[in-house]
């Protein structure tokens, strides 16, 4: 293979087209050309910051432009959809300037697979999983669903021997990470019984008095062993409903390819060079996968940083780098090197790569990898470091936004356009810091965005209403319910809510007989059940609604008003909540008036995006079936996941400082960065709940069963004969468990700092959340060594003293109670309100601009009456939207007029009870046909009545007795988008039928008033889209309107043919 253009001339080729490229560096030149770097396998490690993407698709350039090999043949992967994205967009862009540059023909194709692990994985599933009689193409499962199945079997678990000192929830935890890693490592359930019964077995043949090690060992063991079947159950529900998860499917594809050699040729054949992204987090399924496709010496490059590899939790192993060789062999007669570097970091600066190589240092050194340290890229700046320990969270919180405040508000800064400011990030290791930095920073009036579900629920607005879910589905919960009568909006003082709980006492111990139900459902075992249902004794909800019952007398006046007003709003509430959960939630946010709240906060831009966010996630868990109840449940896992749920890559935004858990951060870099909580036991973490350690936790396999067991410490009792020297050897054990695992914490911290390009602000706190003082950790220890030589420390509060305690739990703050909300700001405020009272009204014709805020409310009233008066003389133009709804575009030719004044002021639309009515029967057409559901159509019978006359039972009982009922529809709720006289028109098809060759499109009804001539645009739309989607003449395809209280279907004819739709649109422009 001759090399026609070295990686230099390409570069000089295409800066002379316009390209923003710069020349190689000598490490990247080595890495790209193959001359130094020739088609065989490779691993190339590659550093924070240090260019690789850019190094990654000028490889693919380089083999392009020199004939080496075409786009369509190359395969790149990585592991999110961002980053696919990403490179795939660089490397077309970087290949339409080789045409222009007439370094490749015009006729070369653009297109190159780039596309994520998983991606590919489903993707050889859909072609050859009929091998295994598996229907692989059903979307996999997502982590609700998964964990919603899991929670159903172990909670009607049949098998009455089963017995388990753990709680449900942990058990439901347990189930789904024994059965990944089983997937994971190809370990059978006999394989682990037998590890686990010999370890039974050794601890059977000790002498002497058990120890509490001994028991915990033995306890666990046992617990794995029953929980199997539970893991043969789950795997089999999966398969049967052919609902896979990401996990089965990387599996399955793993299994697929190892089995059957032939799909191997056949994707060596497509692809003559593979490119493998942030190789360090492959999984095992995922390197058995490739290895078996592309092993053998096929031209495979992985690039990869050992430093950075934090997903152990996730099924990846700290080694993979080291074992590439392994997996990918050389072929005989390859001369090239094994291992290339990328050590010029091209994103920190001095002081912050400085601190990235003192904490990865001892990785480095320990790891195997002979990884050097990072390099500074030349003209890099002197970076700002500094770090601080402060005396509780409170002021570790200010310190931060303290720092981040003169950066923030920097003139230059501020100077600008929006998109090319600096961008602040807050990265936390644990989430229970969230609220309280959050609340500094808005303190200091800077915007802040929380990322992630379980940061979500630590949100103030986002809390409020996770705690009225609560309040409304547990009758017990005191706590929740507490947020709320002395919130804001009931602001109970101390006289009524002890009014309030000696009234509840007293009903309490009127009613000792209802205690006997409760007894009889627990013994039942349907907790479940007894937790959702009214009998709670003392239940302060139940006492609310009986509130008409207490004695006044005992309340003040306006507290027990207000405490009548809540039960009645509290009931409507309930009565809501066997719908959706998202309508509930709007419920919710309406009668807590959230939304004008977080407006006034944040600004129409951004107010709404924490509960618009939390919505999203509502609706992804409601559309896998879930249960209000269950709904609650994953939010507590959520806010516990150690490492987070899986998430997509933040996109960095500089308008907001956004806040989020370091492992979130990956992939993702901020000018200005604080990473707090640089305590023992907070960062680096250790999880004394679920250690990292086989003996001690039931979800982990035995680490000799592992795929990566030469990297994970062996478990031996060494000779022991006596319990007591065999609890010593589990302690031993545990020990060199945690040092592993304090490894992964350490490289998270590397991962943590080097997400700063310019400024870094590492902190940490004397008291934290417990009683005791807890020293700073040793990650922070070497942060501080470093900011000594090459940044400042801003605090360094004394260490207290032995046997000191948190003086927040010692000596709490005090305070005015009731809280006034206004606080120092009330007669200001009532000053105000007599002025504006008092205020005589302004002549608009001859106003003249007092001040600022007075001159825009004189611009607004007059903007608002030339506007009425413009659409009275019929001279105001709208521009139209660049995309409608179906619905709005029957608004358009029902009312132009009505619709553009619609455009130019939206209006919010309520909820109500129509909606809600439609969205539920919708949902049970859609489950009635495709069966892909967790949950019977029972669960649906519970909405609210919204017509006494119409409840769902009576819409399903009628739509079942109609033409329809026992009709299959070809396709069910159908997306669809068409443009149409340059509008982009979105929708989507209730159901479509097809009839001697011709097809149907129907829209269901749910109301019974025929609607009028307008609505058939509706229908004209939707059976036009239908014919674009199957590529047939419109003239095949009908469109009815069936409106199932009254079971008719309507057939409007002379539906809208596409010119006149196009002329609608344009007509209107």
């Amino acid at each position: 293979m001759i090399e026609k253009y070295s990686p230099q001339d390409i570069a000089v080729a295409l800066q002379k087209v316009g390209a923003k490229v710069y020349q190689p560096t000598d490490e990247q030149s080595a890495i790209i050309s193959i001359a130094t770097n020739p088609l065989e396998p490779a691993v190339v490690i590659a550093g924070a910051g240090s260019g690789k993407t850019e190094t990654m698709a000028a490889r693919v350039i380089y083999l392009v432009a020199n004939g080496f090999a075409r786009p369509d043949q190359i395969l790149g992967l990585t592991f999110t959809r961002k980053a696919a994205g990403e490179l795939a967009i660089r490397i077309r862009t970087r290949l339409r300037q080789l045409r222009a540059a007439k370094l490749i023909p015009e006729d070369t194709p653009l297109e190159v697979a780039v596309t994520t692990y998983h991606s590919y994985a489903a993707r050889l599933l859909s072609e050859h999983s009929i091998r295994f009689g598996i229907d692989a193409d059903i979307q996999p499962m997502g982590d609700a669903a998964m964990w919603q199945l899991a929670n159903d079997i172990v909670r009607n678990w049949e098998d009455a021997s089963y017995s388990n000192e753990s709680a449900v929830g942990t058990v439901v935890e347990d189930l789904l990470g024994l059965t990944k890693l089983m997937l994971e490592h190809q370990v059978s359930p006999e394989a682990i019984a037998a590890a686990d019964n010999e370890v039974l077995e050794e601890l059977a043949q000790m002498s002497g008095g058990g120890n509490p090690e001994v028991r915990k060992v033995k306890k666990v063991l046992e617990q794995r062993i029953a929980l199997l079947p539970m893991v043969e159950r789950f795997i089999e529900r999966r398969q049967e409903s052919g609902q896979l998860s990401f996990d089965d499917q990387m599996s399955l594809a793993a299994d697929i390819s190892v089995k059957f050699s032939d799909i191997g040729e056949l994707e060596r054949a497509k692809y003559s060079v593979v490119l493998l992204d942030e190789y360090q987090d492959t999984s095992q399924s995922q390197v058995r996968m490739l290895s078996s496709l592309f092993g053998g010496g096929h031209p495979v490059m992985a690039v990869g940083d050992p430093c950075q590899a934090i997903y152990t939790w996730r099924g990846a192993s700290a080694g993979t780098i080291n074992s590439f060789g392994k997996y990918f062999p050389k072929a005989a007669g390859h001369t090239g090197a094994e291992r290339y570097s990328l050590l010029t970091t091209f994103r920190n600066d001095k002081a912050i790569l400085e601190l990235a190589n003192v904490v990865s240092e001892k990785i480095r050194r320990e790891g195997g990898a002979d990884v050097p340290p990072l390099t500074p890229r030349p003209g890099a700046g002197d970076g700002e470091l500094v770090c601080g320990v402060f005396e509780n969270l409170d002021l570790e919180a200010t310190a931060i936004a303290e720092y981040f405040t003169p950066l923030w508000f920097d003139k230059t800064r501020l100077a600008k356009p929006a998109e090319k400011r600096s961008t602040f990030a807050v990265l936390v290791r644990k989430r229970s810091q969230i609220a309280t930095i959050e609340s500094a920073l808005r303190a200091a009036d800077i915007p802040v965005e929380v990322l992630g579900l379980g940061g979500l629920i630590h949100v103030p607005e986002v809390a409020d209403i996770v705690s009225m879910l609560r309040v409304i589905a547990d009758p017990d919960s005191g706590a929740a319910l507490m947020r709320h009568l002395v919130g804001p909006r009931i602001n109970l003082g101390a006289k009524d809510l002890a009014a309030l709980g000696a009234y509840s006492r007293n009903r309490a111990k009127g009613s000792r007989a209802e205690s006997k139900s409760l007894i009889k459902k627990i013994a039942a075992g349907n907790p479940e059940q007894a937790e959702a249902d009214d009998q709670f004794l003392g239940s302060l909800i139940d006492t609310l609604d009986e509130i008409g019952g207490a004695d006044k007398s005992t309340f003040t006046e306006i507290g027990y008003v207000r405490l009548v007003n809540f039960a009645s709003d509290l009931r409507r509430l309930r009565s809501r909540a066997g719908g959706t959960i998202t309508d509930l939630i709007n419920e919710i946010e309406s009668y807590l008036n959230l939304e004008t709240e977080v407006m006034l906060r944040d600004g129409t831009g951004s107010g709404r995006r924490h509960i618009d966010r939390f919505l999203d996630e509502a609706g992804k868990f409601a559309r896998s079936g879930g249960t209000l109840n269950s709904f609650l449940q994953w939010l507590d896992i959520a806010g516990k996941e150690e490492g987070g749920l899986k998430s997509a890559a933040p996109e960095v935004r500089s308008d907001v400082v956004q806040i989020l858990t370091v492992h979130m951060s990956k992939g993702a870099e901020w000018d200005v960065v604080a990473v707090p909580g640089l305590a023992e036991g907070t960062f680096p973490g250790l999880n004394k709940n679920d250690p990292d350690n086989w003996i001690t936790n039931e979800r982990h396999i035995p680490f000799h069963l592992r795929g990566d067991h030469l990297e994970l410490p062996r478990f031996s009792f060494n000779g022991a004969t006596k319990n007591s020297d065999a609890g010593k050897e589990i302690t031993k054990y545990a020990d060199i468990c945690k040092a592993t695992k304090t490894r992964e914490e350490i490289r998270l911290g590397y991962v943590a700092f080097t997400r700063a390009r310019t400024h870094l602000i590492a902190t940490t706190s004397w008291y934290r959340d417990g009683k005791d003082w807890v020293e700073p950790s040793t990650i922070f220890e070497q942060v501080a060594l470093v900011a000594q030589k090459h940044g400042k420390i801003i605090s360094e509060v004394p260490r207290p003293d032995k046997d000191a305690k948190n003086p927040a739990l010692e000596n709490p703050l005090t305070g005015v109670w009731p809280r006034d909300p206004l606080g120092d700001n009330r007669s200001a405020f009532n000053a105000k309100v007599v002025l504006v009272k008092n205020a005589a009204p302004l002549d608009l014709t001859n106003a003249q601009s007092v001040d600022i805020e007075t001159a825009s409310w004189i611009e607004d009233a007059r903007a608002l009456i030339q506007e009425r008066a413009l659409g009275v003389n019929g001279v105001l133009e709208i521009p139209m939207p660049p995309r409608l709804s179906t619905s709005t575009l029957v608004a358009l030719h029902k009312d132009p007029e009505e619709l553009a004044l619609a455009i130019r002021r939206p209006m919010p639309r309520p909820q109500d009870q129509y909606s809600r009515r439609g969205t539920a029967f919708h949902l049970w057409i859609e489950h009635h046909f495709n069966a892909a559901t967790l949950f019977d159509d029972e669960d649906l019978d519970y909405l609210d009545p919204l017509e006494p006359d119409q409840t769902l039972e009576s819409l399903k009982q009628t739509w079942l007795a109609s033409e329809w009922g026992n009709r299959s529809p070809v396709a069910v709720e159908v997306p669809f988008e068409a443009v149409l006289g340059g509008v982009l028109i979105r929708g989507r098809i209730d159901a479509v039928y097809e009839i001697n060759g011709r097809f149907e499109v129907i829209d269901w009804k749910t109301g019974a008033t025929t609607l009028g001539e307008s609505a058939a645009v509706q229908l004209a739309v939707y059976r036009l889209a239908w014919a674009k989607l199957k590529g047939i003449d419109p003239a095949l395809v009908s469109a009815a309107f069936h409106y199932v209280p009254i079971s008719k279907t309507d057939r409007p004819a002379d539906l809208l043919s596409e010119a006149q739709l196009i002329a609608l649109i344009t007509g209107a422009k």
